[in-house]
C-alpha cells in the first residue's frame, strides 16, 4: 500500500525550495555586481592604457592634449611633485609614488590601488624631453550598487519570511488536524463530544461537517431509539390483543350466559307468580350480577388497551365533556379533601370528533389519577384549548409525580406506583388517544405534574369530517 506523505513534508519542502531559490538569486546578484565592478575596472585599465601611448607620444617641446575620455586625469610632468598639484589629494600620494618608480625604473609602470570612494587606475611612463607622462582614473561603484543591495536584503528578507510562514501554517496545521483527530476519537465513544473550529479555514470547514454528521448520526440514533422502542411497545400491544381477543372470546360467553341464568332466576318468581326470593338470595344474585358486569368492563378495557374496541364517533364539545366528568367525579373528590376546576378558552370551539363514551373514560382516569395523587386541600386544574390542528386538555396536580426512572413506563399495561392499582388506566387513556389519531403525555414542572390529552380536530384518519352536531 502506497503510504501518501504527510502535509509537514511539503511545507517544508516548500520552504527549503523558498530558502535555496532566494539563496541562489542572492548569488547571482552578488556575482551580477562583481562582474560589472570587474568590467568597469577592465575598461578603465583599457582607457588608461590608450590615453598613456597617446600623452607619451606627445614631441618634446609641446604641450600634452587634453585626455579624450571623460574621468579621465592626465598628463605630463618634469617631476614627480608637479603631478600634485593637478590631482585630487587622496590620488597625489599614490601616483608620485608610481612616477618615482617609473623614473627610478624607466619604463611604464601600472597599478590599481584602492582609495576613499572606489579604486584608482594609475599609470606613468617617461616620455620625450625627459618628462613623465601619467594617467589617472579612478572607478567608483556601480550607480545600481544600491538599488541591487537593496534587492538582496529584500530577498533575504521574503526568504526568512517564507521560511517562519512556512513554520507557522505547519504549527497550526499540525495543531488543528491534532485537534480534529482528538475530536473523532471522542465522537467514537460520544457523539456529543464537541468538535473545534480550527483557525484553519479549510479544518474549520472539516470540523463543521464533522460536527454535522456527528449531529446527524445522534438524531438518527435517538430516532432509532424511538423507532426501537415503538416497535416494542408495537410488538407487546399486538401479544396483548391477540391474548385480549382470545379471553374476550373464551370469557364474554360464559359470563353473559351466567348473567342470562342469574337474571332469569330473579325474574322467575315474578313471572310465575311464586313466592319471592329470600333477601339472601336476591343480594346474591344481584352481588352476583355486579361482578359479572365488573369482569366484562375488565375485558373492555383490555379490548381497549390492544385497540380493538371504539364505537362510533361524533363531533363532541372536549371542554363540556371534562365539565360533565369532573362533576361526575367531584363527590369521590370531596371525600380525599379536592376539589377541581375546569378552565377552557370560552369560545366553545374545542371540539374534536371521536366515541364519547371512550373519551369520557380516558378523561376519568387522567382526573382520578390527579385527584389521588393530590394532597388535601389541593385544586386538581384542568384547561381545555383548541388550537388550529388540535384540541389539547391538559390535567395538572401538584402532587409528588412519578419517580424520574419511571416515567418511561407510565403508559405501559400493567405498570403502577399503587398498592391496588391495575396499571391499565393511563395506558387506556393513551391507546384511546391513539385511536383517535392523538396522543397522551406526561411531563413534570417545578411541583407541578401535567397530563396532556391531545385530540386532532377531525378526529384522525378514521373519524367523520362533519361537525352538524356537539356533545
Amino acid at each position: 500500500m502506497r503510504l501518501r506523505p504527510p502535509i509537514r513534508q511539503g511545507l517544508l519542502t516548500v520552504a527549503v525550495l523558498g530558502v535555496l531559490t532566494s539563496g541562489l538569486a542572492v548569488v547571482a546578484l552578488y556575482r551580477a555586481v562583481a562582474a560589472s565592478q570587474s568590467l568597469r575596472l577592465s575598461h578603465a585599465r583599457e582607457s588608461t592604457a590608450e590615453e598613456l601611448a597617446r600623452l607619451g607620444s606627445t614631441p618634446s617641446g609641446l604641450e600634452a592634449p587634453p585626455p579624450n575620455i571623460i574621468g579621465i586625469r592626465g598628463d605630463l610632468a618634469r617631476e614627480p611633485a608637479e603631478i600634485a598639484a593637478r590631482v585630487p589629494a587622496p590620488w597625489a600620494a599614490p601616483l608620485i609614488a608610481l612616477a618615482e618608480r617609473a623614473r627610478r625604473e624607466r619604463t611604464a609602470v601600472y597599478d590599481d590601488v584602492p582609495i576613499a570612494g572606489g579604486r584608482l587606475v594609475e599609470r606613468v611612463a617617461p616620455a620625450a624631453g625627459g618628462r613623465l607622462a601619467w594617467v589617472a582614473h579612478k572607478v567608483g561603484p556601480s550607480p545600481y550598487l544600491q538599488s541591487w543591495r537593496v534587492l538582496v536584503v529584500a530577498l533575504t528578507i521574503s526568504a526568512m519570511l517564507l521560511v517562519l510562514s512556512a513554520l507557522v501554517s505547519l504549527v497550526t496545521f499540525k495543531r488543528g488536524a491534532g485537534a480534529l483527530l482528538h475530536a473523532t476519537r471522542a465522537l467514537a465513544n460520544d457523539l456529543t463530544a464537541p468538535v473545534p473550529r480550527p483557525p484553519v479555514r479549510e479544518l474549520a470547514d472539516i470540523g463543521d461537517g464533522i460536527a454535522t454528521l456527528a449531529r446527524n448520526l445522534t438524531e438518527s440514533r435517538q430516532a432509532q431509539e424511538r423507532l426501537g422502542r415503538d416497535l416494542a411497545r408495537q410488538e407487546r400491544l399486538a401479544a396483548l390483543g391477540r391474548v385480549v381477543a382470545g379471553v374476550a372470546h373464551e370469557v364474554r360467553n360464559p359470563l353473559a350466559s351466567i348473567k342470562l341464568r342469574l337474571d332469569l332466576a330473579a325474574s322467575e318468581p315474578v313471572a310465575s307468580g311464586a313466592s319471592p326470593l329470600p333477601a339472601a338470595v336476591t343480594g346474591a344474585i344481584a352481588h352476583a350480577s355486579a361482578e359479572i358486569a365488573r369482569l366484562d368492563g375488565l375485558v373492555a378495557d383490555l379490548l381497549t388497551v390492544s385497540g380493538r374496541a371504539l364505537g362510533p364517533r361524533a363531533p363532541l364539545d372536549l371542554a363540556q365533556l371534562a365539565r360533565r366528568r369532573a362533576d361526575a367525579l367531584a363527590p369521590w373528590a370531596a371525600l380525599r379533601g379536592v376539589t377541581m376546576h375546569v378552565s377552557d378558552g370560552g369560545d366553545g370551539d374545542a371540539v374534536a370528533t371521536g366515541d364519547a363514551d371512550r373519551l369520557a373514560r380516558a378523561v376519568d382516569n387522567l382526573l382520578r389519577n390527579a385527584i389521588e395523587a393530590s394532597p388535601g386541600g389541593d385544586v386538581v386544574a384542568v384547561e381545555v384549548r383548541a388550537e388550529r390542528e388540535q384540541v389539547r386538555l391538559r390535567v395538572l396536580d401538584r402532587g409528588s409525580g412519578f419517580p424520574q426512572g419511571k416515567a418511561g413506563e407510565l403508559f405501559e399495561p400493567f405498570f403502577t406506583t399503587k398498592a391496588d392499582g391495575t396499571g391499565l388506566g393511563l395506558a387506556i387513556s393513551r391507546a384511546i388517544a391513539q385511536a383517535h389519531g392523538g396522543e397522551v403525555a406526561y411531563s413534570r414542572e417545578g411541583d407541578v405534574t401535567r397530563f396532556e390529552l391531545m385530540l386532532p380536530r377531525d378526529g384522525g384518519p378514521e373519524a367523520a369530517p362533519t361537525r352538524e352536531a356537539r356533545a
